[in-house]
């Protein structure tokens, strides 16, 4: 068993930043993120709090030794599910591998929360679980331990993609309404 553990704050309020949670993808810094689609989206009447459930569609990024000895697909699947609470500006993202869990499992967590040393930022606290069930024990090593590594680079390039979105790289390719 692998943990990652990642805490990020984003120069930019709670508010802004729940806002852009789900504009995060498509972005430049994610290719290997190629679809997003919303499952379903409701709104609690009495808490105001959002849900969305959706389905990421990521390349796989499997080392060539884990893809040859197990004949990978070049696709894989995350159900993604979030909590936004506009109220106390706070979210909480739950992601779980749907491809692959047999070799291995990945449960992320995340928080988007009023940083406490500055409610004018956004603390964001990551936490993930790589389980390997595979029989062999040294090989269920390996293969988290290459989990834990992509999953590592991908965070570096998922706060590089978030950071693109929050700065309105996203917005900018959108044609601009006339003003005429």
């Amino acid at each position: 068993m692998k943990v990652f553990e990642n805490d990020v704050t984003f120069n930019f309020s709670p508010a802004q930043t729940l806002s852009a949670l789900h504009r995060k993808y498509p972005n430049p810094h994610a290719t290997h993120v190629y679809s997003v689609d919303t499952i379903n989206r409701t709104v609690d009447p009495d808490t105001g709090i959002l849900r969305s459930e959706r389905l990421i569609g990521v390349q796989q990024g499997a080392p060539k030794w884990i893809t040859k000895l197990f004949h990978l697909p070049p696709t894989a699947y995350v159900r993604e599910v979030v909590f936004v609470d506009p109220e106390n500006t706070k979210a909480v993202m739950m992601s779980v591998n749907l491809s692959l869990a047999q070799y291995v499992s990945c449960l992320e967590l995340i928080n988007y929360l009023p940083s406490p040393t500055n409610p004018q930022t956004t603390l964001f606290k990551q936490r993930a679980l790589l389980i390997s069930g595979f029989p062999t024990r040294m090989i269920a090593r390996r293969i988290e331990q290459a989990s834990f590594d992509r999953f590592k680079s991908n965070a570096g390039i998922g706060k590089q993609g978030f950071e693109w979105v929050l700065n309105g790289g996203d917005q900018a390719a959108l044609p601009r309404p006339s003003l005429d």
